[in-house]
């Protein structure tokens, strides 16, 4: 357990008497302190007197440490939350009060989605420091070999270019695929991937409003009228089929299967030409495979011409509802992701702003560029229990191709799980 420890004053926070001294402890997975102390050095500076100790938790065990943790009495002040977390964990958090932001602030500075996720009934529940977007990871000599100069920027051009970059044996097998997707079970984040085209296609999560729904035209499987042959399709079932041509036998775009290595370790190997992923892959990839030739381009979309939607997936700071220091601990979360003060986190470590007006700033950057410019186009649905949701996931991509269900009754199926779901929400 790794600490850090910084001293500010509560006069200059409001919160309290010049001379009272507040401890505050701050639990965060994955961040090493270096990537924090920039933020916390900062605040020192204009607020001595309350202490703060950062602690860096085991993502693995994480979640679990901190239930059980708030549930004896003995949680910490500030905790991080991953962006699917809130329906779960709300109940444990203090919104922001007089001390945080305001409605109209945080939306003004602060990228659309983490509104979506982190604001609920007007209420700020958590911030985040950064936000990843689900991007496209392709390797430059595969695509090169097969004459392919540039990365698909639309699902039909990765379409169309799959079979020019599949190889397979005399036996069938692959000795190089296109792309890692098509299975749920060694596809990195396959859940992620088939929620993108659900997004993109207009699966009805929500009624209008955003609020999730249970049945009908706001679930999974909700039909929507085509205005072009005044039809109605489930786009559920039109993203999940889309997803899985790519493990069909049957398909032209048939390039991966069960057997298929794990889709990072084919990458770093250079057995598939394209992956998808987030930018926490990169140090991954610097280190298993450092002389790999790859780049990262933005998601593909149904048409270049067309409103984009990419898919976020990102961490955010909240407060305890435990808290003796609530006022205090918002204090320093609306201070640690001011723009001056974020900028020095990004300094150390490289992630794609969460405050819109730095991301101009990073479209430059070769290593969160391509990341940083689809901040503000990402997207989210509502997950009750996110876990559960993406086993759902997971079993309806298996079901089509594993078991021979067709895409709509696989879609059918996790809509009313789905439903039972939120039921509970």
């Amino acid at each position: 357990m790794l600490l850090l420890a910084v001293m500010f004053t509560a006069q200059a926070c409001g919160v309290g008497p010049a001379r009272q001294n507040i401890e505050l402890t701050w639990w965060k997975p994955f961040d090493d302190p270096a990537a924090v102390q920039p933020l916390i050095q900062e605040f020192q500076k204009a607020n001595p007197g309350v202490r703060v100790n950062y602690v860096q938790k085991n993502f693995e065990t994480y979640e679990d440490e901190l239930v059980g943790a708030l549930a004896a009495g003995t949680g910490p002040d500030i905790f991080s939350i991953h962006n699917d977390w809130l329906p779960k964990h709300k109940d444990k958090m203090a919104p922001a009060g007089s001390t945080g932001f305001g409605l109209r602030e945080y939306k003004e500075n602060f990228a659309a989605v983490a509104g979506f996720d982190l604001i609920s009934e007007d209420k700020i529940y958590a911030v985040p420091l950064a936000i990843d977007v689900l991007s496209l990871f392709y390797n430059r000599d595969i695509l090169a070999s097969a004459g392919i100069a540039r990365p698909p920027a639309t699902w039909e051009e990765l379409v169309n270019m799959t079979p020019k970059l599949t190889r397979t044996d005399s036996l069938g097998n692959f000795t190089r695929s296109a792309v890692a997707i098509g299975t749920a079970d060694n596809v990195n984040r396959a859940p992620d991937i088939l929620g993108l085209l659900m997004l993109q296609n207009g699966t009805p999560f929500y009624f209008p409003g955003g609020q999730s729904s249970v049945s009908g035209s706001g679930s999974l499987d909700g039909q929507v009228r085509d205005e072009a042959t005044g039809q109605s399709h489930s786009p559920g079932a039109r993203a999940l089929e889309f997803y899985t041509q790519f493990a069909s036998p049957a398909k032209v775009t048939y390039t991966w299967n069960n057997r298929s290595n794990n889709s990072v370790e084919a990458f770093t190997g250079g057995t598939v030409g394209m992956i998808f992923s987030y930018s926490y892959l990169k140090p991954t990839l610097a280190d298993r495979a450092p002389f790999l030739n790859y780049a990262v381009a933005p998601a593909p979309q149904i048409a270049t011409d067309g409103t984009r939607v990419n898919f976020a997936n990102y961490w955010a700071e909240g407060v305890s509802g435990q808290s003796k220091q609530k006022d205090a601990a918002w204090k320093f979360l609306k201070f640690i992701t001011g723009k001056d003060v974020l900028k020095k986190y990004y300094e150390v470590q490289k992630s794609p702003s969460s405050r819109i007006d730095l991301l101009d700033e990073q479209l430059s950057d070769p290593e969160i560029g391509v990341f940083a410019e689809q901040v503000l186009t990402a997207e989210s649905y509502y997950k009750p229990q996110s876990d559960a949701v993406e086993t759902i996931l997971v079993q309806a991509i298996n079901d089509v191709v594993l078991r021979n269900v067709t895409p709509a009754e696989a879609i059918s199926s996790a809509a009313q799980k789905f439903g039972l779901l939120l039921r509970n929400y």
